[in-house]
């Protein structure tokens, strides 16, 4: 971290650096602790952050800036952390700063701007996706207090990040309240075990007995109450404490999906910590935090006279400099020169079109290269693209392919075309499994296409017509070489002589993922035995799963007449896909949820409808209509015992429908919604109104 400023009222025009030679940085950078130096803590906050998150704050920020020589202007420059960084991109230095003038206007520092301060470094402007989050700051003054209650662990606030570093602009700060903290930690860490704050607690407590002699390992175990534990402290570390106990709450906060976040970069800000620690304590309560979070970096303002004590080892350890690196090639060097590019564009399972179109080529002596997704390829001889889904982002994907192929790209695929086909001779052709790998020893296929039903939302009817069997098990199973089967059947128990093929598939001993569904209304109990007997997968084939569909209310009945014929228990997985947003209304949702909660083994896969060209919108008008905070009350205490990530997606897609529709949230849905996921942007998101608004 290096930082230059312009203008600044006490310290004026300077530059500070935290470099020890080229390789390294200072871990711990002492300074004195003087008006001066609180200053340049407060202006490494206000660059390393947006404006809208520190100009929230009671603090008068134009007092930062010398009224007699223009505008503030104050840049940073921070070399990204190998952890922080995008993988397979270069190590480069990061800039960027802000410009404060006479009005109190306040914008980003120009790129021209910044580049002054730091000339010769090699610099690159921040992406917009990393690894982790980069820019991780924690700021403490040198008073503040204990927040009184749950101190906003909801995430409600849309500024929440900025109490990441308020108590270093206002004496009324508070922080984290440390019974409420500890009971969490107490909770998550010892009971239930979870990775990150089990890692912390073991930590504080290894560290405590370490630094201060505190043996506290019964915090591993429980019952602890962690109102009873605080108190149990001494009470000269009770002060101390607050800032480290706020500084582990808001890095668990902060890295969520990181199972040692405490190990994570970032920096951290501690001004005039020697008026809360005390002689007798300073250099342990130092030697703590410095093992408590080894990767970061920290600034600490104290004064001369007391920094004497702290020892060598501390003021001389460094954190090593990322090599610089060049920019590494594209890995493209495999298509450089294709004769044939397929291009599977957004399938979800290995693309069957695609693998026969690539033994049809191969056949003929051509090479034949797979990418996936948008690669512009300008070598490429012929280009094939195949677009399974309607979905916004595969369109947008299509529109970018055709505008650099152009009239040279060849496309297919039920996203784009219902009625385009593979000529009758690539039809035939065994599929390349060359062409994907991963399926190693699963083989892929239709035995039949087509469904006897026309349901208006569903584009089989259109596109396959009635149901017909168009291959056998000899010819998918590649000669007896795999035993493992990715069936794609539109309505396989459709067929008159469905019982034959089941049979086949048991006596073979062949293992089979049912992935379109099966259709219970042609289950008989001759059938459920065979599928029982079959035992229907996941497409990994790493655990027995059965799949159905249940898109209305309009036969339950007959639903759980038929799937009691399979005798399925607590144990087993059985998943229902459950359409949304096409002409069900809430509270019919709601039965179909409640209904399949009470089927042994069933859980829901929910799926929104989305119209392909030509078909019927959706209906969605009354789908308030009754009591909906009653039904969305009732809606939420329907728990599976898996799958409420797929839930949580339709909880979303109620909640915007419902701002849109009443100009206002429901809170417990809301609360639902970020209960475990993605909590950091529930502030947005009630600020906004589910997005509804800017």
């Amino acid at each position: 971290m290096s930082l230059a400023c312009e203008n600044a009222r006490l310290s004026g025009t300077f530059r500070f650096s935290t470099l020890r030679g080229s390789n390294s940085i200072g871990k711990w950078n002492f300074l004195d602790g003087t008006e001066e130096n609180r200053e340049l803590l407060r202006l490494l906050v206000i660059s390393c952050n947006s404006p809208r998150f520190w100009t929230s704050l009671p603090f008068p920020f134009d007092t930062l800036r010398d009224a007699g020589k223009g505008p503030l202007r104050v840049c940073h420059l921070r070399t990204l952390h190998d952890q922080t960084d995008i993988r397979g991109e270069p190590i480069r230095n990061v800039i960027s700063g802000v410009w404060l003038d006479a009005r109190g206007n306040v914008r980003s520092l120009s790129r021209a701007w910044a580049e002054t301060f730091f000339e010769g470094a090699v610099l690159r402007n921040p992406a917009p996706k990393s690894v982790l989050r980069r820019d991780f700051l924690l700021a403490y003054g040198d008073d503040f207090s204990a927040h009184n209650g749950n101190d906003g662990f909801d995430f409600s606030d849309p500024l929440f990040r900025s109490r990441r570093f308020h108590s270093l602009f206002n004496a009324l700060a508070t922080l984290t309240d440390p019974s409420v903290f500890l009971g969490r930690l107490f909770h998550c860490g010892a009971k239930y075990k979870r990775q990150a704050p089990r890692h912390a607690l073991e930590r504080i407590c290894s560290l405590m007995k370490k630094h201060f002699c505190i043996e506290i390992d019964h915090w591993l175990e429980m019952p602890c109450d962690g109102e009873r534990e605080w108190q149990n402290l001494p009470p000269h570390l009770l002060m101390p404490f607050l800032p480290v106990l706020d500084a582990v709450r808001h890095v668990l906060d902060a890295f969520p999906k990181a199972t040692r976040p405490l190990d994570l970069p970032g920096l951290i800000l501690l001004d005039r910590p020697d008026r809360y620690c005390g002689d007798s304590i300073l250099t342990a309560w130092l030697s703590f935090f410095d093992e408590l979070f080894p990767n970061m970096q920290f600034f600490a303002t104290i004064p001369e006279r007391q920094q004497h004590s702290i020892p060598q080892e501390l003021r001389q350890k460094e954190l090593p400099l990322p090599v610089l690196r060049n920019m590494p090639l594209r890995r493209q060097s495999r298509c450089s020169s294709p004769d044939v590019l397929l291009i599977d564009v957004d399938s979800r399972l290995p693309n069957l079109a695609l693998m026969k179109l690539s033994r049809y080529f191969k056949e003929q002596g051509r090479s034949v290269t797979l990418v996936r997704g948008v690669q512009k390829i300008s070598s490429a001889r012929e280009v094939y693209a195949s677009c399974i889904f309607t979905f916004p982002a595969s369109m947008r994907k299509m529109e970018e392919l055709k505008g650099f192929y152009g009239e040279a790209l060849q496309v297919g695929g039920s996203g784009v075309d219902l009625q385009r086909r593979l000529a009758a001779d690539i039809e035939e052709l065994l599929p390349d499994y060359d062409l994907y790998p991963e399926l190693k020893d699963r083989a892929i296929g239709f035995l039949s296409r087509g469904c006897p039903f026309c349901c208006p939302f569903c584009i089989v009817p259109f596109k396959e017509g009635p149901p017909r069997q168009v291959s056998d098990l000899q010819s998918l199973m590649d000669d007896g070489r795999r035993m493992k089967l990715i069936l794609l059947d539109d309505n396989l128990l459709s067929l008159p002589h469905a019982d034959e093929l089941l049979e086949e598939m048991a006596e073979r001993g062949i293992l089979v993922n049912f992935t379109q569904t099966l259709d219970l209304r042609f289950v008989t109990r001759r059938r459920a035995e065979l599928l029982r007997r079959i035992g229907s997968s996941n497409t990994r084939f790493t655990r027995s799963n059965y799949y159905f569909s249940l898109n209305d209310t309009e036969n339950l009945p007959m639903v759980r007449e038929k799937y009691d014929l399979f005798r399925f228990s607590w144990r087993d997985n059985v998943e229902f896909i459950c359409m949304y947003g096409y002409n069900t209304t809430l509270a019919e949702d709601v039965a179909r949820f409640r209904f399949l909660r009470a089927l042994p083994g069933a859980y829901v896969f929910t799926q929104r409808y989305r119209p392909v060209p030509g078909g019927p919108l959706p209906e969605t008008s009354g789908f308030f209509e009754g009591d909906p905070d009653r039904l969305i009350s009732e809606l939420i205490t329907i728990q599976f015992t898996q799958n409420m990530k797929s839930m949580e997606t339709y909880y979303r897609w109620v909640s915007r429908f419902y701002a849109e529709t009443f100009g206002q949230l429901h809170m417990p849905l809301v609360d639902t919604i970020f209960r475990y996921n993605r909590r950091e942007k529930k502030g947005n998101y009630i600020a906004t109104l589910a997005g509804v608004k800017g």
